[in-house]
């Protein structure tokens, strides 16, 4: 298996379809409509490939957030997924543990690992820690803007994973921009 980092606009149009079938696949509640990520663009992608097939991928956004009225550079996870043939071979994992072994390479720049979660025992084992938070994000659906939502969500997990010497408190947190 091996891991690629790239930045989004490299991605090809195989490389684009290929991702789309991986996204339905993995998220079947998500109406892709052929595109090859969720809400948003990320900026870069993991991908893992198994010879030229790719069976895993990360989304990464590289964000400024206002966290109580601090600034703080988070790099993001976004859809993260790995096919279900090849689950339980620790292939997630990898893609992570590489997320964050190149956000550790520019601790100048990037002050935390986040990702919004149902399943928040598989990220605590890495280190991440749970948040509550007031959320403000700008509300897509489909590439339509729906205006901005404000409020305590408690039906995911919002965690976090510092990289910087900055601390991360509990309270409110301006996406400023779309919900992961």
């Amino acid at each position: 298996m091996t891991l690629t980092f790239l930045n989004e606009f490299q991605i090809d149009t195989p490389t684009s379809m290929a991702l789309n079938t991986l996204l339905q696949k993995s998220f079947p509640e998500v109406e892709y409509e052929g595109r090859d990520y969720f809400k948003q663009l990320p900026h870069y992608r993991i991908l893992a490939k198994e010879g030229e097939q790719i069976i895993g991928q990360m989304g990464i956004d590289f964000r400024v957030m206002n966290l109580n009225g601090k600034v703080v550079n988070v790099f993001g996870v976004v859809a993260l997924c790995v096919d279900s043939d090849f689950q339980g071979k620790g292939i997630g994992t990898k893609l992570m543990l590489e997320f964050e072994a190149i956000a550790k390479r520019y601790p100048n720049r990037i002050d935390a690992l986040f990702l919004v979660t149902d399943l928040p025992q598989y990220y605590e084992r890495l280190g991440y820690k749970t948040s509550t938070l007031h959320i403000t994000w700008l509300k897509i659906h489909q590439h339509q803007n729906y205006g901005l939502g404000k409020e305590l969500i408690t039906d995911v997990y919002f965690m976090y994973k510092m990289i910087s010497d900055k601390v991360w408190e509990d309270g409110e947190l301006d996406l400023l921009g779309y919900m992961y």
